[in-house]
């Protein structure tokens, strides 16, 4: 998420645009008080959605169920204990 002024905002207006498109969410604040978010359509969200959902079964086809201990492993990657 990228946060700009409102002043910024204005100035940039078609780059800020452009960045939502691609599906940036954009915080814009006045006097440094949080004024509004600006995001994509939920409807164009929605197909990003459905397609990476889609890419996660081909996965699961290709890689077959995984096992307990894999979830776990997976979960706990990076974390400092």
């Amino acid at each position: 998420m990228k946060h700009v002024s409102l002043a910024d905002a204005r100035a940039n207006i078609a780059k800020l645009l452009d960045e939502v498109e691609r599906g940036e969410t954009v915080t814009i604040s006045r006097d440094g008080v949080h004024a509004r978010d600006v995001a994509a359509p939920a409807q164009e969200r929605s197909a990003d959605v459905v397609q990476a959902i889609e890419e996660l079964k081909q996965l699961r086809k290709a890689n077959g169920p995984a096992t307990v201990e894999e979830i776990l492993s997976w979960r706990d990657e990076g974390r400092r204990f």
